[in-house]
Formats: structure tokens, sequence, C-alpha cells
């Protein structure tokens, strides 16, 4: 069974060397102005969809059915934007994103896709068990109704009402299953993440930073939601310094992303 050169060497063989000749604080402006830019383009795309949809901008549930299916446009400009900067000041694009992919077989990247989505629904069940979750807490309703107790996040509560109307879901899904992972990976896990690992923090501090900046991004949402993406950030970390491939993180993000969108929308639909 071959799964590949980079395979081999055990769990903490290092495959990333950063290489940014852009400097730390040119790397945080880029991050800082690619998530300004990131909302700004998405507001102006929300705006568009409104009027082209006749949506009243006061109706929250349609604001951010409308605020997600502009994710993807957003993230493509995001993305493109972030790749024309890493190559300024001396950079070479490939190697400040580490736009690699890695030396694995299609079997290779399948069990390591498999094995992070094992690992991440491991971390759930770790922490539902210890912290004494009730999961129906974080469950919205058919509709997207809110669970007694709360907000179960804006983003799942929109989902499970978007997966009742199929047009709806399948405009929605390319932003979550590719505009989300490429623009978030591309500002976390690409060059501020090549900066912070040239300094002190080395790729272990910077993996635990960025995974902190990356959930807190998700402030929003339910406590729970924000431990869990700080779970994910911490596996992509890893996965940056074992393998050294920004396409890999950008891989799992989107295929996390699209398998529980597909959930949600086979539930609604009443597939068993």
């Amino acid at each position: 069974m071959k799964l590949g050169e980079d395979f081999s060497g055990g769990l903490f063989r290092r495959g990333y060397w950063p290489d940014n000749a852009t400097g730390l604080w040119y790397s945080l402006a880029v991050a800082v102005v690619l998530m300004v830019l990131h909302q700004a383009l998405q507001a102006v795309f929300v705006v568009a969809g409104l009027m082209f949809f006749k949506l009243a901008p006061g109706v929250t549930p349609a604001l951010t059915k409308v605020a997600l299916v502009s994710i993807f446009p957003a993230s493509l400009i995001v993305f493109a934007l972030g790749y024309w900067l890493a190559g300024l000041r001396g950079g070479v694009r490939r190697e400040v994103l580490a736009l690699h992919w890695p030396r694995l077989t299609p079997l290779g990247v399948a069990v390591l896709i498999i094995g992070f989505m094992l690992a991440m629904y491991a971390a759930i069940m770790l922490i539902v068990l210890v912290f004494q979750v009730d999961i129906s807490q974080y469950t919205p309703g058919p509709h997207g109704e809110s669970p007694k107790t709360g907000s179960a996040g804006a983003v799942k509560e929109a989902m499970f009402d978007i997966a009742n109307t199929p047009w709806l879901f399948a405009l929605v899904f390319p932003s979550i299953a590719i505009g989300a992972p490429l623009a978030e990976e591309l500002i976390f896990r690409g060059q501020l993440f090549s900066a912070l690992s040239q300094t002190r923090l080395g790729v272990a501090g910077t993996t635990v930073v960025t995974a902190a900046l990356w959930s807190l991004l998700h402030v929003t949402e339910p406590w729970l939601s924000i431990g869990l993406i700080f779970v994910m950030g911490l596996f992509f970390g890893w996965m940056m310094y074992r393998f050294g491939s920004l396409w890999l993180t950008v891989l799992c993000h989107g295929v996390w992303n699209g398998f529980y969108a597909l959930l949600i929308f086979f539930n609604a639909a009443g597939v068993p």
C-alpha cells in the first residue's frame, strides 16, 4: 500500500521550512488588509444580492443567507490578492505561501483526510464527555430555529434553514466548501504563518497563535464552536509542519465544511 514518500518518517518528521522575505510587520499588515477586504467585499455583494433578490435589508435570516452566498466571490478575490501580495518585497509566492503539493499518492491524501476527520470527531467526543456538553443546546431546529438555551450560531442556524431550499443550498455550498477554506487558510496558514514561524515563536508557537486568532474570528459563534475551531487550527498547524503544504489544509478544511453541510442538507431532505 503506497501512500507517498511524505508519509514516511513518523508524525513529527518536519516538512515545513518557512521562507518569507517580506518581513513580519508586512505580513501582519497583509493579513489585516485581507480580513478587512473580505468583510468589505461581502458587504458589497450582500447589498447587491439584497437588491437582486428584492429582500428587506432588515431581515436577519435573509441577510445571513445572502452573506453566505457572497463568501465565495469575496474569497476568490482575497485569495488572488493574497497570492499577489506574497510576491512583493522579494518574496517568492510559492515558497512564502507553501503552495507545494506534497509527495503523496491519492490514497495517501485520502488516508490523511480520513485521519483528520476521525481526529476532529474524537476531539468533539472528548469535549462533550469532559465538559458534559448537551449537543441539543447547539443544534438548531429543522428550519434554523434557535435552541431554547440560546443561539446555536448564526451560520449554523442559517445552514439548517437553507438546507430546506435546494437551489439556495447549491448557491451557498461553494462558499462553505471552497471559498471560506481558500481565504481563511491563505490568511492564517499562509503568509502570516510563514512570517511568525521565523520568529522566536517557531512553528509550535505560531500554530497556537494562528489557531487562536482564527477561532477569535468566529467570536459570534457559541463557545463550543470556537473551541473546535481552535482545535482544528492546531491540527492544521501540525499539517503545515509535517507536510509543508497549504493545499493540504485547504483541502481538509474544505472537506470538513462540505461534509458537515451535506449532512445538514440530507437530514433536511429526510435521507436516512
